[in-house]
């Protein structure tokens, strides 16, 4: 009778226990995939962060408002992904890609007009060089200066920020539309939490 070898059976029963681990953080399922952190308070070790990830994603609305789509690409990882409204794209030349907008002509007082982003209800978590942000945001139009201005999207996001050489960048993130959503994402669009 041939006997199995301690150490070889017990590696074989610790690669297959972290099998189904590895396999759902590389591509988890967007319908059912759920924050990496809990909620924590905010201490004085992780303040600083905390303030430089709702800067930082301040600014990625603002560049987005302005029309600098490719240069949103810069705010990821490079293996980064972004998932809007079940639309995903992975890695930084999916990414630029999925913002690619067409040129806009030049700005008249004829034809002025601007959408700005509202960011509001920041709940962000930080552990060391990890992070989540929830946050809900609203599309404002501008379609002059005399005219009221008025809501044309709003909707949810769920980012994951991970620290590299000392900067925040986005990991992965989830858009999610309540209102307003562009036709380009009906056929992917499906209600979704992430808390």
């Amino acid at each position: 009778m041939t006997l199995l070898n301690p150490r070889l059976a017990l590696a074989v029963t610790a690669a297959f226990a972290f099998l189904p681990i590895a396999t759902q953080a590389a591509d988890p399922d967007p319908k059912t995939y759920h924050q990496i952190l809990a909620d924590r308070p905010v201490t004085a070790d992780t303040l600083l962060d905390r303030i430089q990830i709702q800067d930082f994603l301040t600014r990625y609305y603002y560049d987005l408002s302005v029309g600098k789509a490719h240069e949103l690409a810069e705010y990821f990882t490079e293996d980064g992904v972004l998932d809007v409204d079940g639309t995903v794209a992975k890695g930084l030349e999916e990414i630029a890609k999925l913002y690619e907008r067409p040129p806009r002509p030049p700005v008249t007082k004829a034809n002025y007009r601007r959408g700005n982003m509202i960011l509001s209800n920041p709940i962000i978590n930080v552990e060391g060089n990890v992070a989540t942000a929830h946050l809900l945001w609203t599309g404002v139009m501008n379609e002059g200066v005399g005219k009221e201005p008025s809501v044309y999207e709003q909707g949810r996001e769920y980012t994951e920020l991970k620290k590299v050489n000392g900067k925040w960048l986005i990991s992965r993130r989830f858009i999610s539309s309540d209102s307003g959503r562009p036709d380009k994402f009906d056929a992917t669009w499906y209600p979704r939490e992430h808390r």
